[in-house]
């Protein structure tokens, strides 16, 4: 019996401690367990927070995104008004106007500005420079947080810009022509290329009514953009088929292969840059844009560039540019030599001016050609009267005129686009060209004119009348504005400048050669004496009679030299602009 009572009593001493160590551990357990859920709790807190900020962040960036949606939109509404009348301040109301129309909300502040964006400067958009060309809108709101704190002012910027480009020349178009000027032009454009041309009146009036896009001349010239294309430099040849394939893409294939038949290789011709740099650097256009890239879908007309492109590969800055002769069966003319020291050039871009060194000068110029022509008159003489020992002969020697002429220019003043093509409209400056002539017996003028001898048998030339050569005189026409509008449905079209009372009457030019006229006649007596201050009565008789004469030589200015160089493009005393086409930009977002 006490055996199995101290075994039992063993058995629950033993069990004592067991247990006391299990309650232990479970307790530490519970405690662990605790510590778990804080961390937990911490991490969903976390999450928590993380997510409410996240709505917060992801609401302002809903609304930046909205308010540069509004920006967007009314910059782009704004930039289509800047260069209408109204200026700025239209373009501030559409900007406004626009924005409300989309949702500007409550409390938000929008703020417009007007300026120019240009590649060409460091900074893009200025408020500096002319035309306006460009907007900038600026929309800003406060935006509230839900959970992480107070409102946050938040804002979106956009700028917009619109080119309105204008494509032009200066006296190069020809809205219609005859037979006689198709056979000079034939003539002329021959003595250019230095081939046989023989183009109906037909083709050339289809080849002035055919326009080349000039993103499509990029394209045949293998250019991959407009900056590409204006450093472009080629024959004379493989223009004329960059032309071909562009009138082709056009769907003009009749005017293509015309073209085709004038694509000649010009024999010791420069080669023909497309962008102009100038006197020193002729080309074929003018580009006057802040984004030339916008210039790819303007138009060019076709016959215009023919004419241009032939000039520049004949044409010589230096003065050394090879003298072109027309034998076109002239009346009255024994030869007409054309040198063509300047070429002309075509002009597209924007109006206003462009400020380069403190310098402000045109940013769209179009300009005629600078020729030096000459005219040699058939002699005109006179029978010759015996007197018995005396003889008296008259006008024996050719009269030359000799005629150079400065380059005149078609200046774009502004284009002002509006709502309807009717009301839309180019001004164009234009200044015709200066011209100086001068009367003589060679290419420089010289003289003196033989216009009378009288010679007796046995002694010889006793007694004689001479003309010193006349000139040069000048004539300066002033400057005219021409406004182009589409109120016909169409911008492609011409107009003149009449800004001398003098016009198209080049014989003019002839006024102050015959009011010199007495002063430049001399009797000579023996070939040494001048007689003429004793005999002014004699003197005022041979005036008389031979100012008739030489009026009549002076008419030939407007009878053949003038309806020629107006084939080249040249006019003295007024200025023909060919507007080619006018294009309102499409506005496109900047930045």
């Amino acid at each position: 019996m006490r055996s199995r009572r101290f075994a039992v009593v063993f058995a629950a001493r033993r069990a004592r401690p067991f247990a006391a160590r299990r309650g232990g551990a479970c307790a530490a357990g519970v405690r662990r367990q605790h510590g778990a859920v804080a961390i937990f709790a911490a991490i969903w807190l976390s999450i928590a927070i993380a997510a409410l900020g996240a709505i917060d962040i992801g609401n302002v960036y809903f609304a930046r995104r909205q308010l540069q949606r509004t920006a967007d939109l009314s910059a782009m509404a704004a930039v289509q008004m800047v260069s209408s009348s109204g200026g700025c301040a239209t373009a501030t109301s559409a900007a406004q106007q626009n924005a409300t129309a989309n949702g500007l909300p409550t409390g938000a502040t929008l703020n417009t500005t007007c300026g120019r964006w240009d590649t060409s400067t460091n900074t893009y958009f200025s408020t500096a420079g002319n035309p306006l060309n460009a907007v900038q809108v600026r929309v800003s709101r406060s935006v509230p947080y839900f959970f992480l704190g107070p409102t946050r002012t938040i804002a979106a910027t956009a700028t917009a810009l619109a080119s309105n480009i204008d494509a032009f020349s200066l006296s190069t178009g020809i809205a219609t022509l005859n037979t006689q000027q198709s056979v000079l032009l034939n003539a002329i454009l021959g003595g250019l290329l230095k081939t046989t041309v023989s183009l109906s009146v037909g083709d050339y009036q289809s080849l002035a009514s055919s326009n080349i896009k000039l993103g499509d001349l990029m394209v045949a010239l293998g250019a991959s953009s407009m900056q590409g294309l204006l450093g472009t430099t080629v024959s004379y040849q493989s223009l004329m088929v960059a032309m071909v394939q562009a009138l082709q893409v056009g769907g003009n294939t009749v005017d293509a292969a015309l073209l085709q038949t004038l694509a000649v290789a010009v024999p010791g011709a420069q080669n023909i840059t497309i962008g102009d740099n100038g006197a020193s650097a002729p080309g074929l256009l003018a580009l006057g844009l802040a984004n030339p890239n916008a210039a790819a879908t303007a138009t060019i007309n076709a016959f215009d560039a023919l004419m241009v492109a032939a000039q520049i590969a004949q044409s010589n800055p230096n003065g050394t540019a090879p003298v072109i002769n027309v034998n076109a069966g002239l009346a009255g003319v024994a030869g007409l030599s054309l040198q063509i020291t300047q070429p002309p050039v075509l002009a597209v871009g924007e109006g206003g001016t462009t400020t380069v060194g403190g310098v402000s000068t045109a940013r769209t110029v179009a300009r005629t050609a600078s020729i030096n022509a000459m005219v040699t008159l058939l002699p005109i003489p006179l029978p010759t009267l015996p007197l018995g020992v005396a003889t008296i002969s008259a006008l024996s020697t050719p009269i030359v005129l000799n005629l150079k002429i400065a380059p005149g220019k078609a200046t774009l003043s502004s284009v002002d686009c509006e709502s309807s093509k009717a009301a839309t409209n180019a001004t164009i400056q234009v200044q015709p060209s200066i011209a100086a002539l001068c009367l003589g017996t060679n290419s420089s003028c010289g003289g003196p004119i033989a216009l009378a001898n009288i010679s007796v048998i046995l002694v010889g030339n006793v007694a004689s009348v001479q003309l010193n050569a006349l000139g040069p005189y000048s004539l300066t026409p002033g400057s005219t504005p021409i406004v182009f509008n589409g109120s016909s449905g169409s911008f492609d079209s011409t107009a003149s400048a009449n800004s001398n009372p003098v016009g198209t009457d080049a014989s003019a030019l002839a006024t102050p050669l015959l009011a010199a006229l007495p002063s430049a006649l001399h009797i000579v007596l023996l070939g040494n004496y001048d007689l003429s201050a004793l005999l002014t009565p004699l003197l005022s008789l041979v005036t008389s009679a031979v100012t008739p004469l030489l009026q009549t030589v002076f008419n030939l200015l407007d009878t053949v030299l003038i309806p020629t160089l107006s084939l080249l493009g040249v006019q003295i005393g007024t200025a023909t602009v060919h507007n080619m086409s006018l294009t309102c930009g499409v506005p496109q977002l900047v930045n």
